[in-house]
């Protein structure tokens, strides 16, 4: 069948030249563009192939007319790919959200305050185990963790290098870590929920 095919017919504007064109690489792109999305993004991406390749039929001209199509095919489809993943990665963020506002607007007035109570309580807990921290390590520690302060500004704020307060901080996180042990699932949950 690709003999019938006269590409310089096709790039002059021929239109039963092109037809005899489609009809030869339709099938052949189809089952190319069916292994990496649905059919009927297939046909959306085989369809986008055949009219761009009509509209640039002139400036176009490869060695390989089949090896091309493939190649841009397959350009299209991947791209495809990047971009559906980009956007179920949003939608599964979005949804993520939407439950965390419908529990949260779900909340009773009683859970609010239990909640309070709870974080009142945890904050008091970690405090009492903060103040068993070196008294450099405990103040870059509540200034990054209770006062949500970055690094620099702790390392400005203190007369130390942000590498030190990095230091600090990890060292006051192992050591609460080790204190705390169970509570860190309880703190994760809430601040969660939160």
């Amino acid at each position: 069948m690709e003999a019938k095919i006269d590409i310089e017919k096709v790039r002059k504007g021929d239109h039963v030249a092109f037809k005899a064109f489609f009809e030869c690489f339709y099938p052949k792109l189809m089952a190319l563009a069916c292994r990496f999305v649905d059919e009927q993004v297939a046909k959306d991406l085989v369809q986008e192939v055949f009219t761009s390749y009509w509209e640039q039929k002139k400036v176009i001209q490869p060695d390989n007319i089949q090896s091309f199509l493939f190649k841009w095919l397959q350009n299209s489809c991947l791209n495809h790919i990047k971009h559906q993943m980009i956007v179920d990665e949003y939608e599964s963020r979005v949804r993520i959200a939407e439950a965390r506002i419908a529990f949260l607007d779900e909340s009773s007035d009683a859970n609010d305050v239990l909640k309070a109570v709870i974080n009142q309580d945890l904050r008091e807990i970690i405090e009492l185990s903060v103040n068993k921290l070196p008294p450099k390590c405990a103040q870059a520690f509540r200034l990054a963790y209770f006062h949500d302060i970055s690094h620099k500004e702790i390392a400005e704020i203190m007369g130390i290098s942000p590498r030190t307060v990095e230091g600090h901080i990890r060292q006051a996180l192992a050591f609460l870590r080790e204190d705390l042990k169970g509570l860190f699932l309880l703190i994760f949950l809430l601040c969660n929920i939160n």
